[in-house]
């Protein structure tokens, strides 16, 4: 099955959340400061063709707001979060905050592309434990949309 090209602009976005759920990880190994994980991944990863300003941006507000998103999550989590791994929360976290900060962005879209990560970069499974915890953020931040 051919998948059919999305406009660059939504394949820029989809670059930058790649690289955010990277940069997030490498954040809660060693919580290093926003601006050296940036500059980090501006100088060694290809940056070229992602969305710069939406990494930028959601990096900085996820990590600032990291305790308030990990808040919103851990109710919905049937498991301690230490048994969540680091890719598995990032993914939540950077879904969560474009949940909630980016309602231009349909949440179908949003849980779409979490459980795209998952299946990319998460543990065996992981995909469908996102979308059961995204679900029900969803509802709460997007009622409107269900």
């Amino acid at each position: 099955m051919k998948q059919k090209k999305i406009p660059e602009h939504l394949a820029a976005k989809r670059r930058a959340r790649k690289r955010l759920v990277q940069a997030l990880y490498q954040w809660q190994l060693n919580e290093s400061p926003v601006s050296t994980i940036i500059t980090q991944f501006l100088t060694e990863q290809d940056m070229a063709k992602v969305d710069q300003a939406f990494f930028q941006k959601s990096l900085h507000n996820i990590i600032e707001n990291f305790d308030s998103y990990e808040k919103e999550v851990s109710p919905l989590v049937e498991r301690s979060s230490y048994d969540v791994g680091e890719v598995e929360k990032s993914i939540l976290l950077l879904a969560v905050f474009e949940l909630k900060n980016h309602i231009e962005t349909p949440y179908k879209v949003i849980l779409n592309e979490a459980i795209e990560l998952a299946k990319q970069y998460g543990g065996e499974g992981s995909h469908t434990f996102i979308n059961g915890i995204l679900h029900k953020v969803s509802k709460q931040f997007r009622p409107l949309e269900h």
